[in-house]
């Protein structure tokens, strides 16, 4: 059985995917939760919380993949980095909604709680990514890069693809990219040239939503059509 917790952070990203974080009220996620007023506040005293809670909790779940393939010690750059990638762009798939909510919200507030929880946990997963990693610059088979650096080189185009699949700009598995992405990710923290990497085609249309909305918020109507692409997005 759930708890009151995960109930309403299930109904907050419900919310918010069907009606977008703005329109959302802290009332409309009470009622999908069916929680009491004074469970909901024991809890969490504002939307921002919530919100905040969700984000944190998806980023831990995305961290815990990343623990394993490090805690793992992968003997090669390719397994460690292709580990990473492919868990990133698993957890997309399976979690699209979360996906979706986190990249929407970009960054937390680092003054807020939430913040000053996701700046421990990044720093903590550097750690472990700078241990598994010192091995390989002190025989000069990685470059020797800011933690930044190899997260930007790493996730940076993971996150990017991501966005572009969830988009529904990208055909087939996200999953189908993580080669590519790993030889890249690989040249990028090796400093030496990838092999020849042969280009995913995107496709020639995607698919515009439209929402009209009143003064106060209510969508009054919804229409999507195709349209042209002239190539990748980003």
């Amino acid at each position: 059985m759930s708890s009151i917790r995960d109930r309403v952070l299930l109904a907050a990203l419900e919310c918010f995917s069907d009606e977008g974080y703005e329109r959302t009220t802290i009332a409309r996620i009470r009622e999908r939760s069916g929680v009491s007023n004074g469970a909901l506040f024991h809890h969490f005293r504002s939307k921002e919380a919530i919100a905040g809670a969700l984000y944190l909790d998806s980023m831990l779940s995305v961290h815990e993949g990343y623990r394993k393939v490090l805690a793992a010690q992968p003997a090669t750059l390719a397994e460690g980095v292709g580990g990473v990638v492919r868990g990133q762009l698993s957890w997309v798939e399976a979690n699209p909604a979360r996906a979706r909510f986190v990249y929407a919200q970009g960054r937390l507030d680092w003054a807020s709680e939430p913040g000053e929880r996701l700046r421990a946990m990044n720093e903590e997963i550097g750690a472990a990514w700078r241990e598994w990693l010192a091995p390989f610059v002190r025989r000069g088979e990685a470059r020797e890069l800011s933690m930044a650096l190899v997260v930007a080189v790493v996730t940076g185009p993971a996150h990017a693809l991501a966005q572009q699949w969830l988009a529904g700009q990208l055909p087939g598995p996200l999953r189908a990219y993580a080669d590519d992405l790993t030889a890249a990710a690989v040249a990028g923290v090796s400093g030496n040239p990838a092999s020849r990497i042969e280009s995913v085609p995107y496709p020639v249309v995607g698919r515009i939503r439209v929402e009209l909305i009143d003064a106060v918020g209510s969508v009054l109507g919804v229409a999507e059509v195709d349209a042209p692409l002239d190539g990748p997005l980003g």
